[in-house]
């Protein structure tokens, strides 16, 4: 294969521009401050009212310390919910895996006694009680799940409110700090 005048046969073409200019230090400004007026006065003005005296800091907030207390609780509520929901979601999945599996035992039952009677009636009424049982021990595990959920969100919406409550005394305190007695509520 030919190469072209002016082409390498790899990597980059390299030299074929002008360099590039570099980068020089230039020395910082000097700028002359007047050292005789700093306050830019002249005699014949009035001097500006000195500044009001700076506010002392404010007291830090008595609940401040409950309030982190209260919202770190909250998260850790709100995170043990969602796994409740998660495992919520499991079970709801399980139960009707199990819903299925059981519909599926019964019909196979149901065509067995409805054809040839081979089987003991026994062991038939045996396959028919353990597929109820598997179904309700399924049920059962759903709903205590469930419950279980339900009450890690109700744990989580009152930790909530006392968050919102704790923020209101905040917000409350705040406001007779700056002469709004009276608050509507």
């Amino acid at each position: 294969m030919p190469l072209r005048a002016g082409t390498m046969p790899f990597g980059n073409n390299k030299k074929l521009t002008m360099p590039r200019a570099q980068k020089t230090k230039v020395p910082a400004r000097e700028d002359a401050w007047e050292d005789e007026n700093e306050t830019g006065f002249t005699g014949a003005e009035e001097p500006a009212p000195p500044p009001p005296p700076t506010d002392t800091p404010a007291a830090p907030s008595p609940g401040r310390a409950k309030r982190k207390l209260a919202k770190d609780e909250c998260d850790e509520l709100g995170i043990a919910y969602m796994a409740w929901s998660e495992m919520d979601a499991e079970a709801e999945q399980e139960l009707r895996m199990s819903l299925r599996l059981y519909e599926a035992k019964v019909r196979r039952i149901d065509k067995a006694q409805a054809g040839k009677r081979h089987g003991s009636p026994f062991l038939e009424l045996e396959r028919i009680y353990k597929a109820e049982l598997e179904l309700t021990q399924a049920k059962m595990t759903r709903a205590e799940v469930e419950a279980d959920t339900i009450n890690a969100e109700a744990n989580w919406l009152a930790q909530q409110c006392r968050v919102m409550r704790l923020e209101n005394v905040k917000l409350r305190r705040l406001l007779r700090e700056h002469g709004h007695d009276r608050v509507c509520v």
